[in-house]
């Protein structure tokens, strides 16, 4: 799907649920750092996955409730960047609008040329509402018209829409959606009787089909049987002869609407726009005196055969061909590869056929060439000449302007693209200095005194790296490597558990646990980050060593500083921790009384050590930590 209905969400969510809460939905969803172009196409996951972000983090309804939210949200987008002016002259009534809904996608496939627009048709209405069937290839997003449905009724025609989901189904490829709108209908109902009642056919002297197709040199009659009756000069010289009498969809394949063929659909869908693909196409001939075109019969002369058809896939190339303007990018109608025909279908009810107006959808000259169509093919009522002349005539400067923008949207993309990584560079470096959820307060511009928290209970662990007698005779730079390796050792096993690293300060590596979320098991977590530690340590071909420390209890914690900002811990809680690890032996893990009580619980084993003198704590009971019970994390017996 296109960038614009995602940037429509992102807008507008970030509105309604707030700048944090919101980030924390694009996390959830997997899209933290991305930033959507409206004329980008992005995966159709993504819509789902917000939609069940929205519900988990807001606890709130389910995801088909925020996808309604999403469609209204389009509505609301459209309004706020002027886009709704077209929406808002479709139709004079709700029901008016809803039946051109699908001929207006038809038409914003021209500026957006890969969209895969939904075909929307109103089956049935009466005066208290109408049928309404939706078909998309993507499949769940039926809540997501919904919400645009609502929001439009309620915005420019100020009438409340109840909508109901009738049938849910799949055909094929396509996602098919039966809805039953209740809404007021009665001014469309009565002004359709007017118009019925108001018809004055006057009677006009026979009129033969032949004389018709002069005006419509392209324009077919069908059978009930849906087989070509009778066919225009100009589709029987490109197609041959051959077409009367066989079936219509040997000859061609349905584009819109998203149905298939048959005469109750076109019973149904007489006030839609038919977009018809020929399968094949005429042979090129390579005559000179044609210049490129296919031989035309009648044209060509006396006596000339019919046309020879080809295959559409003998014959790929013809659309966006390298003789074609904009020869290198990707034409509008670049997936169409065979003789495109856009009109209506209607049933004219004394003759029982069914009549097919349309008109051939050109890009230019060179596809008229290619086609072996002139100019005076067209109809001189429709805009087809028109349109191709100016076409040719500002070809040579929309080029221009058309290469220049995309070269300036390579290098935006490029830039963007460096900017993403230079942003998520950026957030995994403050994410490895601050906790996330204090990193994400400061990115919102809040103060860094907003972070300050104080918590009850916590675990603080202070680990020291005593180097062996060998690296006394180690060079200066051998002595950084060596403790650089211990504490990327460190780092690694730290991010194993539910702790946060606040700092290292010279050889001393201190941690917390339950700070700044909380856990209920945070005393176990710092001792199992500690025996396994050792553990890791043990390992390494040093004989270097850790002395470590462990002690619980309240702290104030907070960011501080501007030139360096840091998370730190303040309270007798640290300075105690400190001095467990002060007046621990190397390998062994020294932890305070309270904290040999609390992993009791957790069936840690610990050693009374006895009472020490500790400075500025006076004497304090001190235990040992053995290890756990039925775990590998047991050290000392």
């Amino acid at each position: 799907m296109y960038g614009m209905l995602l940037e429509s969400v992102m807008y507008f969510g970030r509105a309604e649920y707030g700048e944090v809460v919101w980030e924390v939905i694009k996390e959830t969803a997997g899209c933290r750092n991305a930033d959507f172009n409206i004329h980008h196409i992005y995966p159709d996951s993504i819509f789902r996955k917000l939609a069940n972000a929205c519900a988990i983090v807001t606890r709130q309804g389910d995801d088909n409730d925020h996808l309604r939210f999403f469609g209204r949200c389009f509505v609301r987008y459209c309004s706020h960047y002027q886009y709704d002016k077209m929406l808002r002259v479709t139709g004079r009534h709700f029901c008016q609008f809803l039946k051109e809904m699908d001929n207006l996608h038809s038409q914003m496939r021209f500026g957006f040329p890969k969209m895969k627009s939904p075909s929307m048709v109103v089956t049935n209405y009466d005066s208290d509402g109408a049928i309404l069937q939706y078909r998309s290839c993507r499949p769940g997003l039926s809540h997501y018209l919904v919400g645009q449905l609502l929001q439009i009724a309620n915005d420019f025609y100020r009438m409340t829409l109840d909508v109901e989901i009738l049938r849910e189904h799949t055909e094929d490829t396509t996602f098919c959606t039966t809805f039953r709108l209740n809404f007021n209908n009665r001014g469309f109902v009565t002004e359709m009787r007017q118009k019925v009642a108001g018809f004055n056919r006057p009677t006009l002297p026979s009129f033969s089909v032949g004389k018709l197709f002069l005006l419509f040199p392209f324009g077919i009659v069908l059978d009930p049987d849906l087989k070509v009756r009778f066919a225009g000069e100009r589709i029987l010289h490109l197609l041959g002869k051959e077409l009367l009498g066989s079936e219509f969809v040997e000859y061609f394949s349905i584009q819109r609407p998203h149905v298939t063929l048959s005469w109750d659909s076109i019973t149904k869908l007489q006030n839609v726009t038919w977009e018809v693909v020929s399968k094949k196409l005429p042979l090129r001939d390579t005559h000179p005196g044609n210049v490129g075109t296919g031989s035309t019969p009648g044209s060509a002369g006396a006596g000339t055969k019919a046309t020879s058809l080809v295959s559409v896939r003998d014959n790929p190339i013809r659309r966006g061909s390298s003789q074609a303007p904009w020869a290198s990018q990707e034409s509008s109608l670049q997936s169409i590869r065979g003789l495109l025909l856009k009109g209506q279908m209607y049933i004219i009810k004394d003759s029982n056929v069914a009549l097919f107006l349309c008109m051939p959808l050109l890009n230019n000259l060179v596809e008229m060439r290619e086609m072996g169509l002139y100019l005076n093919d067209l109809s001189m009522h429709d805009l087809g000449r028109e349109m191709v002349l100016k076409g040719w005539e500002h070809c040579s400067r929309l080029e221009i302007m058309y290469n220049r923008a995309e070269e300036y949207s390579t290098r935006l993309e490029d830039a963007h693209r460096k900017h993403e990584e230079a942003k998520s560079r950026g957030d995994d470096l403050l994410y490895s200095m601050l906790p996330r959820q204090v990193a994400d307060v400061l990115r919102q511009g809040n103060d860094p005194y907003a972070t300050c928290q104080t918590f009850e209970e916590v675990s603080v662990l202070f680990a020291e790296v005593v180097l062996s007698s060998e690296s006394e005779a180690m060079g200066a730079m051998d002595v950084m490597r060596t403790v650089n390796e211990m504490y990327n050792l460190l780092d690694n096993t730290t991010d194993q558990y539910s702790v946060f690293k606040v700092e290292t300060v010279g050889g001393v590596y201190m941690v917390v646990g339950g700070a700044p979320e909380y856990q209920h098991d945070h005393c176990a977590q710092v001792a199992a980050l500690a025996l396994h530690m050792l553990q890791e340590v043990a390992k390494t071909p040093h004989t270097h060593n850790l002395r470590i420390g462990i002690h619980m209890g309240p702290v104030a914690a907070g960011v501080v500083g501007l030139k360096l900002p840091r998370y730190c811990l303040f309270g007798d809680t640290v300075n105690t921790a400190s001095r467990m690890q002060t007046n621990s032996k190397v390998g062994r893990v020294h932890i305070s009384e309270k904290c040999a009580h609390q992993l009791e619980k957790f069936n840690f084993t610990t050693t009374f050590r006895g009472k020490l003198q500790i400075k500025g704590k006076g004497e304090m009971n001190t235990y040992w930590l053995d290890g756990r019970k039925g775990s590998r994390q047991l050290l000392w017996k």
